[in-house]
């Protein structure tokens, strides 16, 4: 691997040549030396210098992207070599949308370690945008989402089908047999995830194919705080089956009836698909696929 391009990478982050000396263990005049040594091989500068920062000029900012690429795909090369040889190992980053991160992302990967301990997994929970963009920019290896997301860097696959249901407190003055109207939900306060969450983006679609506008809409930005509102009352919502198991158990909230319901989306798994992947995201994805 070309340190040059390592210290290189390191001063572009961390934007001073002694904290990058720290980082690398290295003594300050080397790492200037080596990046003397890059831009006199490149024929031009790359960092602009002063007293209180570095900062990357035009050349410099070329020159990090692809230093990125070239560090990421030698790390990856690093590994597949090792996979030859080695059971699945090493570290593997998971990003996943809440309704699976928080819900059955767990399971997995207790099985994931039973069956594989020497697989080190990082997880990342967002909404299904963030998690699109992150496998996008490579900051994950493999995304769990709901709903749609596309790109053509990406290949997906469902690897399960979600029933998602209004729900309301049990207290509020609805018949478990008695199927509610669009009109009774219009005047209802309806209680929604943040944009780019793949619940959001089912609920809007709700919302146009019955011409329904809400009185009022509150905002939540996670699943725990939409159910621990309707639990008190402060609305409806429409969520996953799978996170209100327990507080329909507790008889503290309650499916409504309504015509179009449950509604049903997949879980895809996302990756990128003109890379090699590594033992580690094989079996996770198998066992992903297997397990649920």
């Amino acid at each position: 691997m070309d340190q040059h391009l390592v210290v290189f990478k390191e001063v572009a982050v961390r934007k001073s040549f002694s904290r990058t000396a720290e980082a690398l263990h290295m003594s300050q005049p080397a790492v200037s030396q080596y990046i003397a040594s890059l831009e006199k091989e490149l024929g031009v500068r790359l960092l602009e210098r002063s007293n209180k920062f570095v900062e990357l000029n035009k050349a410099g900012k070329i020159v990090y992207q692809y230093s990125q690429q070239i560090l990421r795909s030698y790390d990856q090369m690093q590994i597949l070599v090792s996979d030859l040889q080695n059971d699945p190992s090493g570290e593997l980053k998971i990003g996943a949308s809440y309704t699976i991160g928080e819900y059955l992302l767990p399971k997995l990967l207790a099985e994931l370690q039973e069956r594989y301990p020497q697989i080190v997994p990082e997880v990342t929970i967002g909404n299904t945008d963030e998690i699109g963009s992150q496998l996008l920019h490579h900051e994950i290896d493999i995304g769990l989402i709901e709903g749609n997301y596309s790109h053509q860097q990406f290949s997906v696959e469902q690897f399960s089908t979600d029933k998602m249901y209004i729900i309301a407190a049990k207290r509020q003055p609805y018949k478990v047999e008695e199927e509610v109207s669009i009109e009774d939900l219009e005047k209802e306060t309806w209680i929604i995830r943040e944009s780019g969450s793949g619940t959001r983006k089912v609920l809007e679609n709700f919302f146009e194919k019955h011409c329904l506008h809400p009185k009022r809409v509150l905002t939540f930005g996670s699943t725990q705080t939409i159910k621990e509102g309707v639990e008190a009352g402060l609305g409806i919502s429409l969520l996953s089956d799978l996170t209100f198991a327990k507080e329909i158990q507790l008889n503290k909230v309650q499916k409504l009836i309504i015509d179009g319901t449950p509604i049903k989306r997949k879980f895809s798994i996302i990756k990128n698909h003109h890379e090699f992947h590594p033992k580690a995201l094989q079996v996770f994805e198998e066992l992903v696929k297997q397990k649920i």
